[in-house]
This record gives C-alpha cells, sequence and structure tokens, in this order.
C-alpha cells in the first residue's frame, strides 16, 4: 500500500483542453528506477493515459530519480489520471523489487501552461534533462554561475559529448522525434514537431533538432519558467486568477493560492481598517490592549500578499516582534468571534480573493 506522509496539499487547477509539465521524484530524493525493466513497467502505466483518460502525452523523460511529462488534457482529469499512473507504477514497483511503503517523495507537481508556444519550450525543457548532469557543464550549479559571470564557450569535444548523450539517452521521447526509435502509437508528437517550421517531415525534424540543440552549442540552458505565477500556472497573472477564481481551496494548506491573489498595498488596508473601526489608524495602532494592529498585519501577511518585512517596516516594529504578533492573532482567531468578525470583513472590504 501506498503511503504519503502528511505535506501541504500543492494547488490543483484540473482545466479540460489544457497543456501541462507534470514532475514527481523518488522517495527522500532516491531512485524512481532500480533497472530498466523499472522504466518500461513505467512506459507501460504511461501508455495507458490516452485510453483511460483521454490524455495526450507530448514529451517524457524519465532520470534515475524522477520523471517529466508534458500532456495535454481533453477533459479536466489531471488529477485523477496523475494519481493513476503514480499509484499503479507504485504497486508494481514494490511488487517486483519485494518491498512495500513510499515509492514517491509526495503528490506529484503540475504546472498548467496558458500558451501552446510555452509548451513547445517546456518539452525542450523536458528533453534537455539527460545532459543537465554533473561532468557536462550543464547543471543547476553551471547554470547560477553562468548566469553571474556569463556562458563560456565550451569548446567542441564538450559539445559533442553533449550531443551525444542526448542522442544516445534511450528513455525519453527525444528519439522518437528525431526518427531514431519508432513511435509506438501512445505518443503525440504532430505538435511539436510542427512547432518550428519547416514544409516536410524532414525539413521539420531539422528545424526542431535546431532548436533543441541550441542551448547545448551555446553553452547556456534557459529556463522556461520566467512567468510562472504561484508555482503552478505558467502564463499571466489574470489568465491564473482566472482559473482560481469560484474554486474551492483550503488557503491554510496552499500556500500558491495565497500567492494567486491580488496583491494590496498597505495603505489600501489601513484605510480599509480606518473605515470599519471608524476612526483613524494613529488613535488604535498603539494603544494598549487593542488588537487592530496584529489584525491588519494578520491580514496583510496571510492574505493579501504583502510581506512580513514590509509590515513591520510600515508599522515601526522589528521583524522578530511582528512575527509573533502575526502568530499570536492567528492562535486567538479561532477561539475570538470579533476576530474572526474582523478579518472576514477586512478581506471582504478588499475583495482579495
Amino acid at each position: 500500500m501506498l503511503c504519503l506522509g502528511p505535506m501541504a496539499r500543492p494547488l490543483r487547477v484540473d482545466v479540460a483542453d489544457a497543456w501541462y509539465h507534470v514532475m514527481n521524484r523518488g522517495h527522500r530524493g532516491g531512485a524512481l528506477f532500480l533497472d530498466e525493466a523499472d522504466r518500461r513497467r513505467f512506459l507501460g502505466v504511461v501508455a495507458e493515459l490516452p485510453e483511460r483518460f483521454e490524455l495526450e502525452v507530448h514529451a517524457f523523460v524519465l532520470m534515475p530519480n524522477h520523471y517529466h511529462v508534458l500532456v495535454r488534457t481533453r477533459e479536466a482529469n489531471l488529477s485523477q489520471a496523475i494519481h493513476w499512473l503514480n499509484v499503479s507504477y507504485a504497486v508494481k514497483f514494490n511488487w517486483a523489487h519485494r518491498c512495500r511503503g513510499t515509492v514517491f517523495q509526495g503528490r506529484f507537481k503540475g504546472v498548467l501552461i496558458q500558451e501552446e508556444d510555452k509548451a513547445v519550450e517546456v518539452a525542450r525543457y523536458v528533453h534537455l534533462n539527460p545532459v543537465r548532469i554533473t561532468g557536462l557543464g550543464l547543471n543547476t550549479s553551471d547554470q547560477r554561475r553562468a548566469r553571474v559571470l556569463g556562458c563560456e564557450n565550451p569548446g567542441e569535444e564538450l559539445v559533442r559529448r553533449r550531443l551525444q548523450t542526448l542522442r544516445e539517452y534511450q528513455w525519453s521521447s527525444w528519439r522518437v522525434y528525431m526518427g531514431l526509435e519508432p513511435n509506438a502509437g501512445w505518443l503525440e508528437t504532430g505538435v511539436i514537431e510542427r512547432a518550428c517550421g519547416g514544409r516536410g517531415r524532414a525539413e521539420r525534424r531539422a528545424a526542431l533538432k535546431a532548436y533543441t540543440e541550441q542551448p547545448i552549442r551555446q553553452g547556456g540552458l534557459e529556463s522556461p519558467w520566467e512567468g510562472m505565477v504561484a508555482g503552478v500556472v505558467l502564463g499571466d497573472i489574470e489568465y491564473a486568477r482566472k482559473l482560481l477564481s469560484g474554486r474551492a481551496v483550503n488557503e491554510e494548506e496552499q500556500t500558491a493560492a495565497r500567492r494567486m491573489r491580488r496583491r494590496v498595498g498597505w495603505e489600501e488596508l489601513v484605510g480599509a481598517a480606518e473605515k470599519m473601526r471608524g476612526e483613524p489608524w494613529e488613535r488604535w495602532a498603539e494603544r494598549h490592549g487593542d488588537w487592530g494592529r496584529d489584525g491588519v498585519m494578520y491580514v496583510a501577511v496571510r492574505h493579501g500578499g504583502v510581506r512580513l518585512a514590509e509590515a513591520v517596516r510600515r508599522v515601526g516594529i522589528k521583524y522578530q516582534a511582528g512575527a509573533q504578533a502575526v502568530k499570536r492573532f492567528a492562535r486567538r482567531l479561532g477561539e475570538d468571534a470579533e476576530r474572526k468578525r474582523f478579518v472576514a470583513k477586512l478581506r471582504s472590504e478588499l475583495s482579495t480573493i
């Protein structure tokens, strides 16, 4: 039985006819695939997604301790489909290796991609995973250094090794796109293949090859995640808010939902609180025994998108004191009806969600 430990639930936005990048890791960062048989088992389960869930699979890569897939939904059922994928593989993994317990690190991470052009960029990111390893100058620390110091010329020999690694990596859909392996039938290649232009298949394949290999030759892998909203939507913030609007969300568990709301200015918050209380901020902010100031800070930080550092600067107190004030207010909120009404009314006044 697959048991997942307690953790904050990632925000799920299930939409029909939408692109998603999906990723999950092995438990505690450990190996997700111990041998080739495991990889074949996993891809065997992936192959069932189109028929079972009408889920199109457009790209994939299996790394030793994690996987990436790029999919497009026909129904609003991504969570159901990927849950089935992970549980099905976990059962097969445990049976094959005579073990029990957790296989995955936790719930999968799914990013909804607003535009098809971005999905093509994410497909390149997925396919380039095998070269983002130590020894080829493209791992995370290498890229961090390149962003600060600039990309160095990798040289012909290093480029050759990178290209060889990419082309020979067996557990990726890239070999299908390049015609090095046959398509088993469940991988959708049309959209990505046509994305870079070309009149015939040979031209389209050459254009896609040049687009995908360009970062390898230049020495820098551009991140496709610029424009990410709350870690769950790759697109503009208004599109993300529209998706969230009207959905039932547990905001105390799902920090992504809080990040997706409109950020509120401090003056706007104080003005709304002054209107509610019928007196200016200066009269009650420092009044002994008055929790109004802490209540405004609580709403600002927990529901208004204001950083605690900004809130304490505005109030004129130290960071630690502000953190304690917000925690104290939150702790007493559940047992104080007046505080509950204050928070509810202030949030309503600001229309922050």
